[in-house]
């Protein structure tokens, strides 16, 4: 029987620096994120021609390495503080913070730091420094909020909750699982696993609004309801667990129209994502509670009017 991992709440506005660059770079991504490309397109114009035409081009593909620097980090109270400390560290510490975690680490580590410290300081100056204040606090919130579910629920139940449907195995590798909330990128959740500890930034959708907007949950679950292959996948789920492979010999679809299909379920929480030491899902089963959130949901909605706050 594999032990049980420990999980960690960590806030500080440099994971949502990070998070908020990897969100405006990564194209293919954007189109699941809440943000959408009116956000893209918005933040373009705050940023200098060229700084944006060198974004466009860019394949930044150092995200888990720096949230785990961040994690390790003793100066961290701010985004300028943070990028400080990673600018005078020397490569040879960065590779003793990561050598435990990181299977492969590449040996130009001080070109690496340099180049990310160059975009991350031109990102805050031009965009994650105008960023509403409010978001932030809503997201220091949430991670205290985090710990205090943590007090009352396991691990495994913790995560499920705050991820609607992440679901990591206990296995005998995985010691802890660091827990960091994030706005950026909802209403996905970004998890990355390092041999013992795995880093998942979970969303939080309603971030810097003065009242929770059950639209932002209901909508994309009544979106997926209204779909009859979802609601075949979600049939064949409420008979047991089924990967991919599974799912799509029961439901007669291409392997990656079924892939986008349980990428929907589980973003809208009606389903988990069950993870088994590595960033790739080892299989699917249905989160029955979507059923008694939905009517709560609804209610809500409806007494507010609709109205966005």
């Amino acid at each position: 029987m594999h032990s049980l991992y420990s999980i960690k709440v960590e806030w500080s506005a440099a994971y949502e620096c990070i998070i908020s660059l990897y969100a405006y770079i990564y194209e293919k991504e954007r189109k699941h994120l809440q943000l959408g490309s009116a956000w893209k397109e918005e933040t373009t114009r705050m940023l200098p021609d060229s700084f944006a035409a060198e974004l466009a081009d860019e394949r930044w593909e150092v995200l888990h390495r720096l949230v785990l620097l961040v994690a390790q980090s003793p100066r961290k109270a701010s985004v300028a503080d943070f990028l400080e400390w990673l600018e005078l560290i020397p490569p040879g510490e960065i590779y003793e913070r990561l050598a435990p975690w990181v299977e492969t680490i590449p040996l130009n580590l001080g070109e690496i730091r340099d180049h990310s410290l160059s975009l991350l300081k031109r990102w805050n100056e031009h965009y994650f420094s105008k960023v509403e204040p409010r978001i932030l606090d809503s997201l220091e919130q949430s991670a205290r909020q985090t710990e205090e579910l943590a007090k009352t629920l396991s691990a495994i139940e913790t995560i499920d909750q705050v991820t609607h449907g992440i679901w990591i195995e206990p296995m005998s590798e995985l010691q802890e699982v660091v827990l960091i909330p994030q706005y950026h990128c909802a209403p996905t959740s970004v998890l990355d696993f390092h041999r013992g500890i795995a880093t998942c930034l979970y969303p939080v959708r309603d971030a810097g609004r003065l009242h929770p907007e059950p639209l932002l949950e209901l909508l994309p679950i009544t979106q997926c309801l209204a779909d009859e292959k979802r609601l075949q996948i979600l049939r064949c789920l409420s008979n047991g667990t089924c990967t991919l492979g599974e799912l799509q010999q029961q439901v007669s679809l291409a392997k990656s129209t079924v892939h986008h299909h349980v990428t929907a379920l589980r973003r809208a929480g009606l389903i988990h994502a069950h993870y088994t030491g590595s960033s790739t899902i080892a299989y699917y089963s249905l989160r029955g509670q979507f059923i008694d959130r939905l009517p709560v949901l609804l209610h809500s909605f409806l007494e507010n009017g609709g109205k966005q706050q």
